[in-house]
């Protein structure tokens, strides 16, 4: 940009010093069978115009080039705060009971999940939900429902309710049971989330938006740790063998005379031992 202006100056520099040397010195100009001083300041001003024409020019050039590095600039910056800034996530998190007995109804509990899945904390925490949590009236104790929903749409007023989430930080709350939510019956099933915070990643103020869908959770598979599976088996064969070994011995009626064979002392039964007789050939 400097560049440009500067060439521009230096050129109505000389138009205006040849303009002024051809009013002032106007008998110098006329030579012998040579252009009139009228038309040299003609075609230096034709040149003067070109001049500045191509000092536009490169100043747009120069101008571009720069909006272009500071986008460049600024597109990295983005980039560089995406990758390090925190990430705060809200879903539904569902756990599976494993239960002892193999091919079992698949059972387990929904919390609402908040985690920071990024790289670095967020600060002052801001929490909106649209609508309001709620939940079936059966899930909790009696008269518990409203009280555990009251607290967990406090979290979600819109209202600073964590100063700082570290990052792998994870809250959970107690949503409901499966596969008792899933049912029709329950009218609540969809909720927007809106996260916004700060962070020392960059001075804006980032926002992230999490979609929580019941009917979405329903169609996820729910594999059984294999761990958690083996230990159940154990606990079934120390189950048997606890039954096992609080039973009576198997008691085993004999005859009389066995009874009486079993009872006299034992002793050393003798058995013969063959004779052997050699044959004797007869003689031719």
């Amino acid at each position: 940009m400097k560049l440009g202006i500067r060439i521009v100056i230096v050129v109505v520099g000389l138009v205006v010093a040849f303009t002024l040397s051809v009013t002032l010195f106007g008998s110098w100009w006329r030579f012998p069978h040579m252009p009139t001083a009228e038309e040299w300041s003609a075609l230096f001003g034709a040149s003067a115009l070109g001049a500045l024409f191509f000092a536009w020019h490169q100043i747009r050039q120069v101008d571009r080039s720069n909006r272009e590095l500071i986008n460049t600039n600024e597109l990295m910056r983005r980039a560089n705060v995406e990758t390090i800034r925190p990430r705060v996530q809200v879903s539904l998190d569902t756990t599976r009971t494993v239960n002892k007995v193999r091919g079992g109804k698949v059972e387990g509990n929904i919390f609402v999940s908040l985690k920071n899945i990024g790289a670095s904390p967020a600060h002052d925490l801001r929490l909106t939900v649209s609508p309001a949590f709620d939940s079936l009236e059966k899930f909790f104790k009696s008269g518990k429902k409203d009280l555990a929903m009251k607290a967990l749409n406090e979290v979600f007023d819109g209202s600073v309710r964590f100063s700082t989430l570290r990052p792998g930080a994870t809250y959970i709350w107690f949503l409901g049971r499966a596969p008792e939510i899933f049912e029709d019956e329950n009218p609540f099933r969809r909720w927007r989330v809106e996260a916004r915070f700060a962070s020392t990643a960059s001075s804006d103020e980032h926002v992230d938006i999490s979609e929580l869908d019941v009917d979405v959770e329903k169609r996820l598979e729910l594999p059984v740790d294999p761990l958690v599976r083996i230990g159940r088996d154990i606990e079934i064969v120390g189950d048997r063998l606890k039954d096992l070994g609080g039973r009576p011995s198997p008691t085993l009626t004999l005859a009389d005379e066995a009874f009486d064979a079993l009872r006299q002392p034992r002793t050393r039964l003798r058995i013969p031992r063959p004779r052997f007789r050699r044959s004797r050939r007869r003689a031719g």
